[in-house]
Parts: C-alpha cells; sequence; structure tokens
C-alpha cells in the first residue's frame, strides 16, 4: 500500500477506534506485512499463541472482504473476533485492507471459557460486544475505508471497471461474427489457452481471455438468457478444472459451484448476469492467485473434516462449535447459510455414503453397519438410509448398489 493512502487509512480508522475503544491496524496484501498506528503493538503480536499464524489469518479476512463486497466479520483459531474491510486501488485490485478487533463476541463466559488460563487472563480485558455490534461496526469501518480509499465497494468501482472490459469484448466478438459469417466457429482453442493461463499464474493474460469467450458466448448465444446461462454453466466447469489444477484447494472450489448453479438461475436480466459473472471470474482468479501463497481454511471445511473423521462416534452440535470455536447458533447458521442444508442432514448424508461401502462385504450385518456408522440402532438406520437413497441397505445391498 502506498504511504499516501496507508496514512490516510490510518487517520480515519483512529477516530472510529477512539470512538469504540476497539484497536485498528491495516494490513498490505501486496508486501504481506500488518501495519500498526504509531509504535503500538496489537494483541497478536504481544500475545502470541502457537494456535495462530496472524498474518495468515488476517490475509484471509481481507480476502474474504474483498470477496463479499467491502466487509467480513471472522474468528481467530483462538476465538477472538476481528472485523475486516478491504482497500482496493483505481482499477479494483486488492492491495490492503483495515482490521479492527480482536472482541469478545457472544456469551462472555463462554468464550473465555475455551482458553488457557493464561491467554483467559489476557483476554478478559477485551471490549466485548453482541453481535448485532458487531455487524453494526463491521458496516461503519466498511464505510470509512471506503471514503479513505475513494474506492467503492460495491458494484460501482471493480465491476464497472470490468464491465467496459467486458462491453469491448463483445463488440469485438460481434465485428468477428460479421466478418467470417457462416464460417463463424466458437474458439475452443481460447478455452485451452485459458487453461493453461491459470496454470501458469498468468492472472492479467487469464482475465483477457475471460472476457473474449464470454464475449463470444453472448454473441454465438445471440444474446439469449436461457442458452447463455447454459453456457456459462460450461464455463464455469472449464474455470473450476483449471483453478484445482493451479492448484486451489478442490473442496472451496466444489463447493462455490454448488452455489453458483443456484444462483444462475436466480438472473432475468443479462446485465445483472454479467455483473456476477465479473464478480465469479475474480473469484476463481483469486484462489488460484490470491491465496497461493495464505494457509487458510475455512469453517464450513473445518467442520466437514471433522464429521467425515468422527461419523462412526456420537456427534454432537457442542462437540463441531468446540472444535471450530464458534457458538452453536451461529455455527448452524453459517453453516446451513454456505452449504444450504443443516449440519444435521450433511451427517446423515457421510453416515449413509459411508455405509454403502460396508453393504459390499455381505460378512457384515445391518446392525453391524448401522454402529460402524454412528446410527443409534438398525431401525433408524434402516430410516435414515432410505430417506436419502430412496431403498432400504438390504434392497441397496441385494441390487449390489444398482438401484434407480
Amino acid at each position: 500500500m502506498k504511504e499516501q493512502l496507508v496514512n490516510r487509512c490510518m487517520e480515519n480508522i483512529a477516530h472510529l477506534s477512539a470512538l469504540s475503544g476497539i484497536p485498528f491496524f491495516l494490513i498490505s496484501a501486496e508486501d504481506k506485512k500488518l501495519l500498526y498506528p504509531g509504535d503500538t503493538r496489537g494483541f497478536c503480536e504481544e500475545h502470541a499463541c502457537s494456535r495462530c499464524d496472524a498474518l495468515n489469518t488476517h490475509l484471509y479476512g481481507c480476502n474474504e472482504a474483498y470477496r463479499w463486497n467491502g466487509k467480513y466479520i471472522y474468528y481467530c483459531p483462538i476465538g477472538l473476533v476481528f472485523t475486516a474491510s478491504s482497500v482496493t486501488d483505481e482499477a479494483g485490485n486488492l492491495i490492503g485492507g483495515a482490521i479492527m478487533g480482536p472482541v469478545l463476541m457472544g456469551e462472555y463466559d463462554d468464550v473465555l471459557a475455551e482458553m488457557d488460563e493464561a491467554l483467559r487472563s489476557k483476554a478478559s480485558g477485551l471490549p466485548a460486544l453482541s453481535t448485532s455490534n458487531v455487524t453494526n461496526l463491521s458496516e461503519v469501518l466498511s464505510a470509512v475505508t471506503s471514503y479513505a480509499a475513494g474506492m467503492p465497494h460495491s458494484k460501482v468501482g471493480r465491476i464497472v471497471y470490468e464491465q467496459e472490459k467486458l462491453l469491448s469484448s463483445i463488440y469485438s466478438a460481434h465485428e468477428k461474427m460479421l466478418q467470417e459469417g457462416g464460417d463463424y466457429k466458437y474458439p475452443i482453442e481460447t478455452e485451452k489457452k485459458l487453461h493453461a493461463l491459470i496454470c501458469s499464474h498468468d492472472k492479467s493474460g487469464a482475465q483477457m481471455l475471460l472476457n473474449e469467450l464470454l464475449g463470444h458466448i453472448f454473441c454465438s448465444s445471440s444474446f439469449d438468457l436461457d442458452t447463455i446461462k447454459t453456457r456459462v454453466i460450461e464455463l464455469v466447469v472449464i474455470l473450476s478444472r483449471a483453478t484445482i489444477d493451479a492448484g486451489a484447494d478442490i473442496r472451496e472450489v466444489f463447493l462455490s459451484n454448488t452455489n453458483y448453479l443456484q444462483e444462475i438461475e436466480q438472473f432475468s436480466s443479462l446485465e445483472d448476469l454479467s455483473i456476477w459473472l465479473n464478480s465469479v471470474m475474480h473469484r476463481f482468479i483469486a484462489y488460484t492467485f490470491d491465496f497461493s501463497h495464505i494457509k487458510h481454511s475455512n469453517v464450513v471445511y473445518k467442520v466437514m473434516e471433522y464429521i467425515k473423521a468422527n461419523y462412526s462416534q456420537k456427534i454432537s452440535l457442542d462437540d463441531i462449535a468446540q472444535h471450530v470455536f464458534l457458538s452453536r447458533s451461529y455455527l448452524s447458521s453459517i453453516f446451513k447459510e454456505e452449504t444450504g442444508e443443516s449440519l444435521f442432514s450433511y451427517i446423515n448424508k457421510v453416515r449413509v455414503e459411508k455405509s454403502k461401502i460396508f453393504l459390499m462385504d455381505d460378512s457384515i450385518s445391518l446392525a453391524e453397519i448401522s454402529l460402524m456408522c454412528g446410527f443409534e440402532d438398525q431401525s433408524y438406520f434402516t430410516k435414515v438410509f432410505k430417506k436419502y437413497t430412496g431403498v432400504s441397505p438390504k434392497k441397496y445391498r441385494d441390487s449390489r448398489g444398482k438401484v434407480d
């Protein structure tokens, strides 16, 4: 971040910090560095914890804020809460962010109870905020950074900048179609080049080819919204494979794709779809380029891994919440929001999928399988299995897994 921008952010956020009593610092996404006001040191540096890499934790928060319209609330590994707001340059690229925290959110005693005695003593003096007040803090911080940086977090900014480039690509594709007439063919080679550029981490080249492909899709589909939606789904698959080959987390990409397919169907205008497409392109590129040196783990993936590792045992919501340092209610809320299903439903799905493997072994009884997969008894196992597969465990076994 440029010194002038750093000073401007520091000056503006200092007023909010003084008013709220909550400390703040900046983070440079370019230099991978935490910047504290004056000669002060932040809580994370003064009270280093072996369970947390402060720099990567806050880089994660900053990048998530960039993805989610300029603001993001997150927990550190020991359960303290921070809110981040991204800062972008004139082209809409992420260059840094502002972080406020830590604070205690939720039931005061419950949060401290998860810490060891030494850390509990240090954290007991931190500000305690309700969930709604943390949200209010996040909103105000976002407004302050937008003002300080002179760059809005909304569609006006990065999205509009990308829209101009996309419109240019559509115009070029249209001209090419007119020139070639009936000989026009979709540039399949461009897809292959895009894959190669993403794998080689050529960010600007990948962005250019993405816009070029979108231009061809819009024109070759005669700007028919339903046809474009189908072609966009194909493009999302191409981007997914290239992003995974380039080193992105396969679980994060697949989870995002599920949400993308649902979102695509909701659009009723080309304008809204194209704006959304630009944000998706940035997100895919972020998986490969912006996160390539950041070891971060999303709460949802931690939860999924925990369930897969403990499916044979009794799993309570309290157990999972403690594992990811979240309250029960908040954990349930974000899991449902991100995956579209409840934790209870996901646990049962994992257990059913595991049981299918054991059902292929005739030497294991249904009663044994139900216990091996964490079900209370065979009757409940049969009920849940039939709910998710449409057939009983016995029928599944008898058909060797070949069911309609």
